[in-house]
């Protein structure tokens, strides 16, 4: 009967099971970061876009009224 040849070998199958199971446990790590950053990044950005819009509508009511010497000029 032939053999068959292993591509682990049978003695050293603990070995690899630790080591992918580390990797895997990084990976994780690593993915739940990633989303924690996102999740940062993306309340930073929103808070971002409501200052700027905030500041564009103060623009937009100082450009409404009247200026002071238009005022003056009408009384």
């Amino acid at each position: 009967m032939a053999e068959i040849k292993h591509i682990i070998e049978p003695e050293r199958m603990g070995l690899w099971v630790a080591v992918t199971f580390v990797i895997a446990l990084l990976a994780l790590i690593t993915a739940v970061t990633a989303v924690n950053r996102v999740f940062v990044l993306a309340e930073v950005s929103q808070a971002e876009v409501v200052l700027l819009k905030n500041q564009i509508n103060e623009l937009k009511g100082a450009g409404n009224a009247p200026a002071p010497a238009a005022e003056a000029e009408t009384k």
